[in-house]
């Protein structure tokens, strides 16, 4: 057995253990042949193989999430797959292999308050629950994903004075900071990065339906904001994700209105569902999508390790 670094050469080996394990784990997270292009990879030099003569019999993979700021944490998103049949013992040698490298990745970044791993958990990936849960880590938060029937009735709200309604598409530098600066400043744990933005602009499905719903105030600035972007595996179904409002302009309905007109943008389009996720500790969010006729689907919980 030999733990190695990602070789194209092992691309569909690798590819086809993740689409069995998707079978079996349908509401696990996804992972494509498009997702080995995302930087937060690291030019893949972030994927660990498990080979066994020649034969890729699990792989591990983690996305680094740089954070700004002296209050936050930076965070790496780790998963680990197996072959079926494979035991703990194979997801404890790609974990231990890859640790010194995990540890390393954050080394040249600003300065945080401390880095953590986390994992996000199916509920019905028990083993790797367990086997995460032996290793020191510890529940964090759950991700709710919540569904929106777009043949239902929107009911609409009015958008505060002093600002309009824009589709935005940003494509160069200036348009990417300029959207990254307002979407940094209301999500200072998590902040996206430049060079994340660019990747996911540049997809095929983003070109083709995807745009930003956003609220400009009369200067340009951007007030608040949504996301829409069609999901991989379902055109019919749309992606309402980045919700967020700047703090001059919160307390004031925008975040209600922006949702409603992306609501019926879609609605307009021909799409049949709408589909957020939102974390369990934004409770104020939760309770708005709910308003606006989002219902539960399915949660994974987060479990972390501070190193």
């Amino acid at each position: 057995m030999q733990i190695v670094r990602y070789s194209k050469e092992y691309r569909e080996q690798m590819l086809r253990i993740q689409r069995v394990y998707e079978m079996e784990h349908p509401l696990a997270e996804r992972f494509a042949f498009e997702d080995l292009k995302n930087p937060l990879l690291n030019g893949r030099k972030n994927i660990f193989l498990a080979v066994d003569n020649g034969r890729v019999v699990g792989f591990l993979r983690f996305l680094t999430r740089q954070n700004f700021s002296t209050a936050h944490f930076h965070h790496i998103w780790l998963d680990i797959t197996v072959d079926e049949g494979a035991d703990n013992n194979l997801m404890l040698l790609l974990y231990e292999t890859a640790l010194p490298s995990i540890v390393d990745t954050t080394s040249s970044f600003f300065p945080a308050a401390g880095t953590k791993i986390c994992v996000k958990i199916a509920d019905s990936e028990n083993e790797k629950r367990d086997f995460f849960s032996k290793r020191g880590f510890t529940h964090w938060i759950d991700f709710e994903y919540m569904e929106r029937d777009l043949k239902r009735e929107i009911i609409s709200h009015p958008i505060p004075s002093g600002l309009i309604i824009s589709q935005m598409k940003p494509r160069k530098s200036p348009e990417i900071l300029k959207y990254l600066l307002a979407e940094q400043s209301c999500f200072p744990d998590s902040p996206l990065e430049y060079k994340f933005l660019h990747y996911f602009f540049s997809k095929p499905a983003w070109k083709n339906e995807g745009l930003i719903l956003a609220s400009l105030d009369l200067k340009g600035n951007i007030a608040g904001s949504v996301m829409l972007y069609p999901d991989n595996t379902d055109n019919s179904k749309f992606h309402t994700e980045e919700i967020f409002v700047v703090e001059r302009w919160r307390n004031k309905g925008l975040a209600r209105a922006l949702l409603a007109e992306s609501l019926k943008y879609l609605k307009k389009k021909g799409k049949d569902r709408a589909f957020l996720s939102v974390t369990s500790d934004r409770t104020s969010a939760k309770r708005m999508y709910e308003e606006a006729g989002f219902r539960f689907l399915y949660k994974r919980e987060v479990l972390t390790l501070e190193i």
